[in-house]
């Protein structure tokens, strides 16, 4: 063997060197100190190459910035040693066809036939900031839910509490103004203080759901008939100098609560209202469509694959930018000058259309309109049934008057409230302040007719009085009162309301007709 020869190992050792320099997954490329001299596979794929020659002689600031390579000259410089390792560098690589990833680049200074050179591996980090983005806007949305579910509970019991005091002030009132005594001068500021009680009882509503708290009764509805229902009422806040167009055709059936649908327009009507000028057009179509890949909610939710009836409000005004649509369905949240508005109406819509297992999506842009989209299961074909109109409730005609109504409630008010209504409807009335004296009231006098009771009560609630009251008389209709949904009160634990649910604060003629219905349901028996 000459001296010019080199051992066999040697040439084996660089051979499997070699190759795994050329099958690392990371992009390897060697420079010294100006030009490419070296690069392996995964550069040549990272840059966009087909062929060595397209990598090798170029300066290096072609693929990777300068300020970086200042940064990474610095470092090897000063390292302490050749084969240490500079820490990892984010950076932007250019690939030959001028897009441009991101990736982390590692470096460690060597000497190359008495020449500092770098040994640079070249990360591809695209899939995991693509990752880290997504976790990180995961976590924020939990914690944004986290806070709309503290603020929501916390709005669900102001409102709740609230209803109760609405209940007696527009009760008392409804009283005042139907007293023949009551002087006519007086009249007018009896009717004021009911408006503004409605107004606080409309808040409330619209607190409870946002917090997806208000009373819940779904039931399959045509989603065209529905819009052309509530078609004047929309036309009418639209206003004058507006355009209004609606189309209803072919709309399918979707399971929802037909009042919360309808609040729901409402609030979208009103947010296009504020936003359009004379000569804009709100137009509301809806139409049933496939979403195959599923999409994503204003809020962020994934909307999942599958079949939709889709609501669309569109109007032509003032569009917003990106920053407001982050935050409209914020409560509280408004652009409007102070007194204008509670920032509750896309809150509050929101609150419903998920409470409906719904979906809704916004597209806007500043001076381009906003469009919102809701979308809503679809009732499936078999289970769809044709409208028909509803026959009038019962109300409390005369043959229904002396019957027995046991009236239960914890707050004092809202019982003698209730009492007074159906007293003047023509019941008799037997009051308790919750379950334990609302059983010794039975066992003295007897069953009721009727038994109306407030659900969350202490020592005994209105679930389980009912519960105990139809162990005896299993036909004995019970109705119940809360501001809660029924979704609601089986998250406090109160479940099995086998009854129709009344919402505080209630009309008077609203709860005598619920009475006299159930007696009517009563009498006539299971159907």
């Amino acid at each position: 063997m000459t001296g010019r020869e080199r051992p066999r190992e040697d040439w084996q050792r660089d051979e499997r060197f070699q190759q795994l320099v050329e099958l690392a997954p990371d992009g390897i490329l060697i420079h010294d100190g100006e030009r490419i001299v070296m690069a392996n596979a995964s550069a040549l794929r990272l840059a966009g190459a087909t062929r060595r020659a397209q990598l090798v002689g170029l300066p290096i600031d072609t693929f990777l910035d300068p300020p970086y390579l200042k940064a990474v000259q610095t470092q090897l410089i000063d390292a302490d040693s050749p084969a240490e390792l500079a820490p990892p560098v984010r950076d932007t690589f250019h690939r030959l066809d001028g897009s441009e990833v991101a990736v982390e680049v590692r470096a460690v200074a060597f000497v190359d036939q008495g020449r500092p050179s770098a040994h640079l591996v070249v990360r591809d980090i695209t899939e995991r900031l693509a990752a880290e983005q997504a976790a990180r806007q995961l976590q924020e949305r939990l914690q944004q839910a986290e806070r709309l579910e503290a603020v929501g509970a916390l709005a669900g019991g102001v409102a709740h509490e609230i209803n109760n005091m609405m209940q007696v002030v527009l009760g008392t009132g409804d009283f005042l103004v139907r007293d023949a005594r009551m002087p006519e001068e007086c009249v007018a500021d009896v009717r004021e203080i009911i408006r503004a009680a409605e107004r606080a009882a409309a808040v409330t509503r619209q607190l409870l759901a946002f917090s997806r708290r208000a009373v819940h009764r779904p039931r399959a509805v045509d989603l065209g008939a529905a819009v052309r229902d509530a078609e004047p009422v929309i036309r009418r806040l639209v206003g004058e100098g507006r355009r209004l167009v609606v189309v209803a055709d072919a709309a399918p059936q979707v399971w929802v609560d037909p009042g919360q649908l309808q609040q729901v327009v409402i609030a979208l009507t009103l947010n296009a209202r504020d936003a359009m000028a004379s000569g804009d057009t709100l137009t509301i179509t809806m139409a049933e469509t496939d979403l195959p890949g599923g999409t994503v909610a204003a809020d962020g939710a994934a909307v999942p694959a599958g079949r939709y009836a889709a609501l669309l409000v569109r109007d032509t005004g003032a569009g917003m930018d990106a920053a407001t649509q982050a935050r409209i369905f914020e409560p509280f949240f408004t652009t409007k000058p102070v007194g204008q508005g509670t920032g509750l109406g896309l809150a509050a819509a929101h609150g419903l259309v998920t409470q409906n297992k719904g979906y809704i999506t916004v597209a806007s842009a500043p001076g381009h309109g906003t469009t919102f989209t809701v979308y809503l299961p679809v009732v499936p074909v078999a289970d769809r049934v044709e409208r028909r109109v509803e026959p009038p409730r019962a109300g409390a005609d005369a043959p229904h008057a002396g019957a027995t109504v046991l009236v239960v409630d914890d707050e004092p008010s809202v019982r003698s409230i209730a009492a007074r209504i159906l007293t003047r409807a023509g019941f008799r009335v037997l009051q308790a302040p919750d379950g334990a004296d609302a059983l010794e009231l039975v066992d003295l006098h007897g069953p009721p007719q009727v038994v109306l009771t407030d659900v969350m009560m202490p020592v005994i609630g209105g679930a389980e009085l009912a519960r105990r009251l139809k162990e005896r008389w299993p036909a004995l209709p019970v109705i119940f009162m809360s501001g809660y949904s029924a979704e609601e009160l089986h998250r406090q634990g109160t479940t099995d309301l086998e009854g129709e649910l009344i919402e505080k604060p209630f009309a008077a003629d609203a709860l005598v007709a619920g009475v006299a219905a159930a007696l009517v349901r009563a009498i006539r028996g299971p159907v």
